[in-house]
């Protein structure tokens, strides 16, 4: 097995998002505010972004809310700009590890994945699946009734930051 066919599943009611593992620190359960900007890991303060509801509104998948899960990742792994917009979104630099926290509500689980049960998307709905940050899919990886979706992180919090959840903060911070 290589390192390429390693991932970590978010799993929702009926669909898998799939992150390859080398992107991902460390998962865990953690109870942290939906709301907060930062969270403190191995000691550090790291930004932080919820990014269920993200999940959850575009693809119509329930959350688990007994399921509070942390996932962190290194901002080397995503373009400047993304960068930037993490920082302003959470109004927290990043610690000298590079590292930042994004949240679901759902269960996760490290995997490994056949990638030749992956596919392109359908090509009626691939270019609006790119932008959301979905890379391939598979309808048979996961069991009866289940998607299988890879996700790009750095195409996802792209997905995130073009919602207007930047200007909803904004308006929030000044009432």
């Amino acid at each position: 097995m290589e390192v390429r066919d390693h991932f970590t599943c978010i799993a929702y009611d009926s669909v898998d998002f799939l992150i390859q593992s080398r992107y991902v620190i460390s998962g865990m359960y953690l109870e942290v505010d939906k709301e907060a900007n930062s969270l403190v890991f191995n000691r550090e303060t790291l930004p932080h972004i919820h990014i269920g509801g993200l999940l959850e509104s575009t693809f119509s998948c329930a959350p688990a809310e007994s399921y509070n899960v942390v996932i962190v990742m290194r901002n080397s792994d995503f373009d400047k700009e993304v960068r930037g917009k993490i920082i302003d979104y959470t109004n927290t630099a990043f610690p000298a590890s590079g590292s930042l926290a994004l949240s679901v509500n759902a269960a996760i689980s490290s995997n490994i994945i056949a990638l030749d049960s992956l596919r392109l998307p359908p090509l009626g709905i691939r270019e609006k699946l790119f932008e959301c940050g979905i890379c391939a899919v598979s309808f048979n990886g996961g069991g009866i009734g289940r998607t299988q979706l890879v996700v790009s992180p750095d195409m996802l919090l792209r997905k995130f930051f073009s919602t207007g959840a930047l200007k909803l903060k904004a308006r929030n911070r000044k009432i």
